[in-house]
């Protein structure tokens, strides 16, 4: 082989090889994204005094319930509600619920809390859920400095036919019930274990009836001529 084709084969090699080099594998070099971690918070602790204050009201017919909280603590600034309950839907129980997050800014807030449906898009159309007897209302708080408490409790939905065809109301997971009469004809009753230490009944209308007895003996009711109100732990 002569010099000049030597030359020749030896260039067409090396040219080879770097052709082949730029085809290897490639290293690729990927950022981790980024990601924000929530600082868990720390348990609130409350005394009975410092409590907010549960009202839960029916509306007269029962559809809606009126959530009010009085007395927050002024270091809350946030408090996330749900209400939780039974209902009957073409012969099926199913559970449904409402609830949503306030910002606070006040000691007190009100909030209407429909048990149903609503539709606004051109004037408002309800579907309300029926067969509701009972549920469970939870509240959680959150404060400024990163604290939090959650309190949770039953609830039972009855009407005045309702007390005087049972005798009374009661809260079975909570092992209070009270004898009862009542001389209302149409009224609802929400029956709610309250945040502080104590039972409380609300009426859509006067709850007027006649209180015989309460059970456990522990807890008490000052004016028994009316079936609304606090029934107080001793």
């Amino acid at each position: 082989m002569n010099k000049t084709k030597f030359l020749s084969l030896a260039l067409i090699v090396l040219g080879s090889s770097f052709l082949l080099s730029g085809c290897g594998k490639k290293t690729t070099t990927t950022t981790k994204p980024t990601t924000t971690t929530k600082k868990p918070t720390t348990e609130l602790i409350l005394s009975d005094s410092e409590k907010p204050i549960v009202s839960l009201i029916p509306r007269a017919d029962g559809h809606e319930l009126k959530l009010k909280l009085d007395n927050i603590p002024a270091n809350v600034n946030q408090i996330d509600y749900e209400l939780i309950y039974s209902a009957s839907d073409n012969g099926l129980v199913m559970e449904k619920g409402v609830g949503d997050t306030v910002k606070i800014s006040s000691k007190s807030i009100e909030k209407d809390l429909l048990l149903g449906t609503a539709s606004c898009t051109n004037g408002c159309k309800y579907k309300y859920d029926e067969g509701i007897n009972s549920g469970t209302l939870s509240l959680t708080l959150y404060t400024f400095d990163n604290q939090s408490t959650t309190f949770e409790s039953p609830f039972v939905l009855k009407t005045s036919a309702d007390i005087k065809k049972d005798g009374g109301f009661k809260l079975d997971t909570e092992n209070f019930s009270v004898k009862a009469t009542t001389s209302t004809k149409s009224d609802y009753f929400v029956v709610i274990k309250n945040y502080p230490s104590y039972y409380s009944v609300f009426s859509s209308g006067t709850g007027a009836g006649k209180v015989t007895s309460v059970t456990p003996t522990t807890v008490t009711k000052t004016d028994t001529n009316s079936l609304v109100g606090n029934y107080q732990t001793n």
